[in-house]
């Protein structure tokens, strides 16, 4: 946080009920000087609007400690209400606080999203963010094995048991990507598959399937968790699969289940029908698509769900 933020100190009560007296004690407040002198807005302003610039002070007092995002007291989170001088007049304005410009600079490859379902806490991460020192030799390995992945363009099947980092490794390959500057997608396969379905109605889903045909990188996550149906096994995923293999277009998965229970979960739709060739046409372009790699050993998340890593 600013030193400006830190060092608010509000005039005597007693002041605000003279004018003068006001103006004179906002010039000695550091607050109020260190704002003239990053705006260059005038000082005659403070004597001519004291109140304005009380209000000020008022409105950035909730910024007082504040040592993070997650604690921003703010209205509009990250944000506060901010003294511009612009053709010779004095404006308010919602400027974004240190800590949500850093936030910003650090999520500008979001820019690079064609589809994004990437949670917020993993918007950030890299295999650069990624703390050796607290995981174990198998894990880092595996993390090794995403990355040259990553580099060359090779797809992989990544799956293990809940909680294990799957989704991280796959939001750091899908950020190192797009800071690469190639356009990726993200989607949490259950919830596109129901997002599909809402859409389907209007056609909708046809522009956002498109764009995750010819994506430069795709990833999956989760795929496994979605309730099958043979309209988004047989008409939404297999197309999908189809294009990007014909393409050559890099995709990744993340799943819970292993290649062989992956098959067994697709080949029955809603009604319990048994379709072992669709399923096998879907396994068929994964194994050529992607290289099977499984995440071993703990569960990684903290209280709130996300992965300690």
């Amino acid at each position: 946080m600013t030193n400006e933020m830190k060092q608010i100190s509000l005039p005597a009560m007693d002041a605000a009920e003279d004018p003068s007296v006001l103006a004179s004690q906002l010039l000695q407040n550091k607050s109020i000087r260190s704002l003239l002198e990053r705006t260059q807005i005038p000082m005659e302003l403070v004597q001519k609007k004291p109140y304005t610039f009380l209000r000020y002070l008022k409105q950035t007092e909730a910024c007082r400690g504040c040592r993070s995002l997650k604690e921003c007291r703010q209205p509009v989170k990250g944000h506060y209400r901010d003294l511009i001088y612009e053709g010779g007049m004095l404006l308010d304005a919602l400027s974004p606080c240190p800590y949500q410009k850093e936030k910003s600079r650090a999520e500008k490859h979001m820019d690079q999203y064609l589809v994004s379902d990437l949670p917020s806490h993993l918007r950030a991460v890299t295999f650069d963010t990624l703390d050796a020192g607290t995981q174990d030799a198998r894990y880092m390995q595996t993390a090794l094995t995403c990355m040259k992945a990553c580099s060359e363009g090779q797809g992989i099947y990544l799956y293990g048991s809940m909680g294990s980092g799957k989704t991280h490794l796959a939001a750091c390959a899908c950020n190192t990507r797009a800071i690469a500057g190639d356009k990726v997608a993200f989607i949490h396969y259950p919830s596109f598959c129901a997002r599909m379905a809402r859409s389907v109605s209007g056609n909708e889903y046809e522009a956002e399937l498109r764009r995750l045909e010819y994506v430069r990188f795709l990833v999956i996550d989760d795929i496994g968790a979605e309730n099958v149906t043979e309209w988004n096994r047989d008409s939404i995923l297999l197309p999908l699969l189809n294009e990007r293999y014909e393409e050559g277009l890099t995709t990744w998965f993340t799943s819970n289940e292993d290649p062989k229970s992956l098959r067994q979960h697709l080949m029955f739709n809603n009604r319990g029908k048994e379709e072992e060739i669709k399923a096998e046409r879907i396994m068929e372009r994964i194994r050529c698509m992607s290289m099977p790699v499984e995440l071993v050993g703990k569960d990684r998340r903290d209280a709130d769900g996300h992965a300690t890593i």
